[in-house]
């Protein structure tokens, strides 16, 4: 699994590759999230792009990271999740507890204009 980080605006921007899978994979997944969680105070957009699998662990922790940040008043945002993932999350009803848009773009567009109205 190969996580790298952008900043733009007030995003801090995760490029997820690879799988999302119990054991080592979640918990790279996890640290990665643990550290934006800790050391920035940007919101956070996870690209899907290139996320092939993500299996209920994986789901487990993106819920759980919603949580964490959440209670810092941060948001959390999915970005271009495949057609499988996508179904997964509707299954799931978290499509209507994440906020997902299909571009980075989109993503950064629709969230900074929240921002400015709820401030």
């Amino acid at each position: 699994m190969i996580v790298e980080k952008k900043h733009a605006e007030n995003f801090t921007i995760l490029y997820v590759e690879g799988l999302i899978k119990l054991g080592e994979s979640a918990e790279f997944f996890s640290a990665a999230l643990e550290n934006v969680l800790k050391n920035e105070s940007a919101n956070v957009i996870i690209d899907f792009t290139k996320i092939d699998y993500i299996d209920s662990t994986g789901i487990g922790e993106l819920v759980g990271y919603l949580g964490k940040f959440s209670s810092q008043n941060r948001k959390l945002i999915l970005v271009n999740p495949s057609e499988r993932i996508l179904k997964l999350l509707k299954l799931a009803k978290l499509d209507s507890v994440f906020r997902i848009y299909n571009t980075e773009e989109e993503a950064v567009s629709a969230e900074s204009g929240n921002a400015a109205k709820s401030a």
